[in-house]
């Protein structure tokens, strides 16, 4: 067990709930929201305790840099605002670290259970990418959210796009298929509960647009492209 580590995740939470007090969500008693967060700090208590304090660490300021980046290009758009009115929230840019170490813990549990190698292949890793990208383009276009792509945008998801295929064509099919389902589930779950209780507001007032749900497969990717790229391998 990694004190150290586990040092590391609890500054996480405490500056995750300072940004939360800090940005006024606590008015909205969002229990559903802070109940799924509190689940995802446990699981990243849990697996910082088995990992490096460079892989954490490297992890951890990776998702926090792309998360100021995509949520400024995503706000600044229009296409949603946070309850705080930043751009971009701090709760995000602190959260997203939590949120994808708990999604890389899942995937990692998950991966050395059931590796799916028998399913390895250059075709199916770039369908692992190319898939949830389309579904995204439809989703936006169904909801009507594309008219907010502006070239910021656009420009942060041909990066995520392109970061994307280059992890999963260089790292094994199950462990990146993991990777996307635990985005997926996750997301999902996570956007929806922010959504209902007000942390997020979306520019049609839905619960979650769907789009960034399969956005998120492509950020977990990239994150853990980027960490690769310094070095740093999560898979094993």
């Amino acid at each position: 067990m990694n004190n150290k580590n586990l040092l590391i995740v609890f500054a996480l939470i405490c500056v995750t709930t300072v940004s939360f007090f800090w940005g006024g969500y606590q008015t909205l008693t969002p229990l559903l929201f802070l109940s799924g967060l509190f689940f995802v700090s446990v699981i990243c208590l849990w697996f910082s305790s088995y990992m490096e304090t460079r892989s954490l660490v490297t992890l951890s300021v990776v998702a926090m840099v792309l998360a100021f980046v995509d949520e400024y290009a995503h706000t600044s758009s229009g296409a949603f605002s946070y309850f705080d009115g930043m751009t971009p929230s701090l709760l995000a840019v602190f959260g997203w670290s939590l949120f994808v170490l708990g999604i890389v813990a899942s995937a990692q549990f998950l991966y050395h259970r059931k590796p799916l190698g028998s399913l390895d292949g250059s075709a199916s890793r770039s369908l692992l990418v190319l898939i949830p990208f389309f579904l995204l383009i439809v989703c936006a276009w169904a909801q009507g959210y594309l008219r907010f792509f502006n070239l910021l945008l656009v420009s942060v998801y041909i990066f995520l796009f392109t970061a994307s295929l280059y992890y999963s064509y260089s790292h094994q099919f199950g462990w990146c298929m993991w990777v996307v389902i635990s985005s997926l589930i996750f997301s999902a779950t996570m956007e929806y509960l922010g959504g209902i209780e007000g942390l997020w507001v979306y520019q049609y007032n839905e619960p979650t647009a769907f789009f960034i749900v399969f956005t998120w497969t492509l950020r977990v990717l990239t994150i853990l492209a980027a960490s690769s790229l310094l070095g740093v391998e999560i898979q094993e």
